[in-house]
């Protein structure tokens, strides 16, 4: 395990953020400064734009659609979003309920994968799912976060979801 030197919350030795306050977990990597760097919003670091008098924008929202069953789903894209099925008995309340869609005949997890915004940059992260997350095609390491880009393609055990931003 791994423990977060910001809040000292405990992850998988795989991890590479914190789940609860977004920290770099590897303080030990020499190139960590330079993705601390990278990873801070431009408008944190004072800057506007690298094109002076460009204004930069970042994704505000997520937007899913199910082809299946051609169902839109738009949530805030604030810090993390999280991707699962309902189950109250054991304190499942994740922010995207697939449930209705399949979620549990598909093979969804009730913590399946979640959604963070970084800076300008959006990752997926599978989080440990028994019928894992596909990025276009490719399938995900659990913990692994990987940039997420509109258009892009989903697949949560066998139910596939297209990404949008808003």
């Amino acid at each position: 395990m791994i423990k977060c030197p910001n809040c000292q919350a405990k992850h998988p030795e795989n991890a590479l953020f914190c789940e609860e306050c977004g920290a770099y977990l590897r303080a030990d990597d020499p190139m960590m400064e330079t993705l601390i760097v990278a990873e801070t919003p431009r408008r944190e670091r004072g800057e506007t734009s690298e094109v002076p008098g460009e204004e930069v924008t970042f994704p505000l929202g997520l937007k899913l659609t199910i082809p299946d069953s051609r169902r839109s789903l738009e949530v805030p894209l604030t810090r993390e979003v999280s991707i699962g099925r309902l189950d109250p008995h054991s304190a499942s309340y994740p922010a995207i309920d697939l449930s209705n869609d399949g979620g549990l005949d598909k093979g969804i997890s009730r913590r399946h994968a979640q959604i963070t915004r970084r800076g300008s940059q959006v990752f997926v992260e599978d989080l440990g799912s028994i019928n894992g997350t596909l990025l276009n095609g490719e399938k995900l390491m659990p913990y692994s976060p990987q940039v997420l880009k509109s258009g892009d393609e989903l697949q949560l055990g066998k139910l596939t979801l297209r990404v949008g931003f808003t």
